[in-house]
This record gives C-alpha cells, structure tokens and sequence, in this order.
C-alpha cells in the first residue's frame, strides 16, 4: 500500500508541476499579448497626437488667414467709400453747389460714417474668425497632449506587465515547491 500512495502522490505531484509549467506558460503568452496590446494602443495614441497637433498648425493658420482677411476686406470697404465720396464730390461739384457745406456735406460725413462702420464691421468679423480658429488650435493641442499622455502611459503599462508575469511565476513556483516538499505522509498538497 505503501507504493501506491507513493506512486499517487508522484503522479500528484507531476500532474501539479504540469499545471504549475501549463499555468506559467500561459502567464506568459497573456502577458506578451497584453503587452503587444498596450504599445499596439499606445501607438495609435501617438498617431492621434501628431495628427491633432497638425489640425492645431492648421488651426493656427486659418486664424491668421481669417485675420489678414479681415484687414483686407476692410481695406477694400475704406477703398470703395473713399471713390463714392469722390463721385459724390465730383456730382456736387459739376452741380455747382459746394461738396463742403450743407446737404452735400452731410451726405458725404454720412457715406464715409457708414462706410467706415461697414470696414469696421468686416474687420471684426475677420477678428471673430480668428479667433474661434486661436479656440479650436487650443483644443486640439488639448487633445494632442492628452493623446500624449496616454501614450506614455500605454507605454508604461506594456512595460510593468512583467511585473504581474513575474508574480504569478513566484506564485506557481512557490506552490510547487510546498508541494514537493510536504509529498511524505500526507500525499501533495492543492492549493
């Protein structure tokens, strides 16, 4: 009887040193998987960073676009005022009355008023669009950073994931060991 509670115990004993080796081995093929998972996402993190710090570039230049748009047309509305102020001078004039005093003069303070409150109008506008396009370059430069950060964090991970391998590889071998070695009179112990 004794040699077959010696032969139950090593076979006990090989069937937990099997399960110990099958546990490891899959400890380790998780790990590796988890790992190729956090720099396969932390990749994609990145590539989301370089891509939203583009868009901010892009952002960036549209507000300077907008901007210089701004000044332009408003340019363009003092340009337009101006030869209407000329053509009503020039009417006034070949009318024989005088373009600086009375109704002519009045019509031409209020062109060149509404004039300039037009090129006025045109340039704050050009300023709003510059300035929601400064708004949206900021957010994506947000996301960038926050793209960033989580990368670096991925990173991280993929790299400490070994510490959990290492771990359950200590457990394993650790069970295994009390295992063997309380094989005498009691038979291996499971746990």
């Amino acid at each position: 009887m004794a040699i077959a509670s010696g032969v139950a115990a090593a076979i006990s004993a090989a069937v937990a040193l099997a399960g110990a080796a099958a546990g490891t081995a899959s400890a380790v093929q998780q790990a590796r998987n988890q790992q190729r998972q956090a720099r396969y996402q932390a990749g994609l993190a990145e590539r989301n960073a370089r891509i939203a710090e583009q868009n901010a570039a892009l952002a960036d230049e549209e507000a300077r676009a907008a901007r210089r748009e701004g000044v332009e047309d408003a340019a363009r509305k003092r340009q337009e005022t101006a030869r209407i102020i000329g053509a009503q001078r020039a009417e006034a004039g070949a009318s024989g009355a005088r373009a600086d005093a009375g109704g002519a003069l009045d019509r031409v303070l209020d062109t060149a008023e509404k004039g300039e409150l037009d090129a006025l109008s045109l340039q704050q506008r050009g300023a709003d669009a510059a300035h929601n396009q400064r708004l949206r370059a900021w957010g994506l430069r947000n996301q960038a950073q926050s793209a960033g950060l989580e990368a670096r964090y991925l990173r991280e991970r993929s790299n400490t994931d070994y510490l959990g391998l290492g771990s359950t590889l200590l457990n394993g071998a650790s069970r295994t060991g009390r295992n063997f070695f309380t094989l005498g009179a009691r038979g291996p112990r499971l746990r």
